[in-house]
């Protein structure tokens, strides 16, 4: 009975694709499908696109093919030889932070605890040579710098740079609070924040708003709605500096250790020094996996320094790892030529890549998945990740049928991967949507109704002419 369910509605969804497909109005839609024997359909194929989160399989595949599997990131403590005398540390000690997405506070506590000493004489040097250049992407919205999914991309990482808050605003016309989390080194501050209706909010434009400062203390400002708990809050952190200095000092005291000398910024790592504990990550698979469900853009970024790091043999960058990215999938066969990369998040607004560039990506993946096991590491539909709830392929007949990579940035909602069909291939396709708007009021009452969206309804249109090995048609 199950079996006849699923056939009836995949002829019934046959049925319904025959009528072509209306785009979104006002959008602009790149698409690209290739089969077993080629390219089976092609839509603006050269146009450049903003990729958003898609870019994180060009980030991925370049990662996968220059760090290896076997690839952790290792953050470690040296000293000098024979430094260590009971539980005294003679001399200086020192932190090499390698941008390691995973490390948390508590597991700095712990290198600090194996060290074995209560006392350090001289100095504490945080290295972070690892990387240099700008923390953030060119291209980000400044307007997103609070939120943790622009948390800087630094050396020193520490809880994803990224700490929760609170704000109390129980009553209209009464003062909201906010606090942070004990023991973090953040503080929050609401006193320029009014407790308004929502429709009072619309009215006069008025918003939640973040004030950042150095030392990462934060204003919120505008305007928020009531609500009867506490509202939670994550914050990007702002000044990376004192952001590991203070974690740094925190896991000392807990750990029970002084030292005499001053906490000391370096770029360089010790020469001849011993390692006296160090902290790995999860092997490169297992982070890929977590970076393409999730569409985790710390993860991406840091992948992106790194690779520019290993790749060049210098300190890893934006700048660096782009330019390497071209490098690694050009000597792959992959030609980048005229795409725009400004990181490997896909967050900046300056990134470009048409979908013939991205189909020669899904193209190498899927010749060479035998070796790079790259498209388990995809979301798949009605599964996992990002698209476990997609609106697009929420048919039943689709599930686990998708295995692909969304993007979606103001303005475009795009899914790239692999569709495996009605009749048991698996195709590779490309479906950018950009300059995708509606009116405020059509937008509101969408928003509110929860319906599907234009470009969504489009989007499953095409995916289940693909599945159903149908022709794409496009009304114009």
């Amino acid at each position: 009975m199950q079996r006849f369910l699923i056939g009836f509605c995949a002829l019934f969804s046959l049925a319904a694709q025959a009528a072509p497909l209306t785009p979104p109005k006002g959008g602009h839609a790149a698409i690209a499908v290739m089969g077993a024997g080629g390219l089976e359909y092609q839509h603006n194929l050269d146009d450049l696109m903003t990729p958003a989160s898609t870019m994180k399989v060009i980030t991925a595949l370049a990662a996968r093919i220059q760090l290896g599997e076997e690839f952790r990131f290792v953050t470690e403590i040296q000293a000098q030889p024979g430094a260590k005398s009971g539980e005294t540390l003679n001399g200086d000690l020192w932190i090499n932070f390698v941008g390691d997405p995973t490390l948390s506070r508590m597991d700095l506590l712990t290198m600090f605890k194996q060290i074995g000493v209560k006392r350090i004489t001289g100095n504490v040097f945080v290295n972070t040579g690892a990387y240099n250049g700008y923390e953030r992407g060119n291209g980000w919205s400044w307007g997103d710098q609070s939120l943790c999914f622009t948390a800087p991309v630094s050396s020193v990482i520490i809880d994803k740079n990224c700490a929760y808050g609170t704000v109390t605003a129980t009553q209209i016309g009464q003062p909201a609070s906010a606090s942070g989390p004990s023991g973090v080194p953040i503080s929050i501050s609401a006193e320029n924040l009014d407790v308004m209706s929502y429709g009072d909010m619309a009215r006069q434009s008025c918003a939640l708003e973040v004030d950042m400062a150095r030392g990462n203390h934060y204003d919120l400002r505008g305007c928020i709605s009531p609500n009867k708990e506490p509202q939670g809050l994550r914050f990007a952190i702002y000044d990376v500096e004192a952001w590991g200095w203070d974690n740094i000092r925190w896991a000392m005291d807990r750990a029970g250790i002084s030292h005499d000398g001053a906490l000391r910024l370096t770029h360089q790592a010790p020469v001849g020094a011993e390692t006296l504990t160090s902290h790995s990550s999860k092997a490169l698979p297992e982070l890929l996996a977590h970076m393409l469900k999730r569409s985790d853009n710390l993860y991406a970024d840091t992948f992106l320094k790194t690779v520019g790091r290993h790749y060049y043999g210098m300190p890893g960058s934006f700048r660096s790892g782009t330019k390497a990215v071209r490098a690694i999938l050009g000597k792959a066969g992959i030609n980048l030529d005229n795409a725009s990369l400004a990181d490997g998040s896909g967050l900046s607004a300056h990134n470009l890549v048409s979908a013939r560039q991205m189909l020669a990506v899904l193209a190498y993946i899927q010749r060479n998945d035998a070796t790079l096991n790259f498209i388990r590491l995809l979301p798949s539909s009605q599964v996992d990740g990002t698209l476990a709830w997609r609106g697009s392929v929420t048919a039943p007949f689709m599930k686990n049928r998708v295995h692909a990579k969304t993007g979606t940035v103001t303005g475009a909602s795009n899914l790239v991967g692999f569709i495996d069909t009605a009749n048991g291939q698996r195709k590779a396709f490309v479906m950018f949507q950009n300059s995708l708007s509606l009116d405020p009021t059509t937008h509101e009452r969408y928003r509110a109704s929860k319906a599907r969206w234009p470009w969504t309804t489009f989007e499953k249109g095409v995916l289940e002419s693909i599945y159903q090995n149908q022709p794409i048609q496009i009304a114009q």
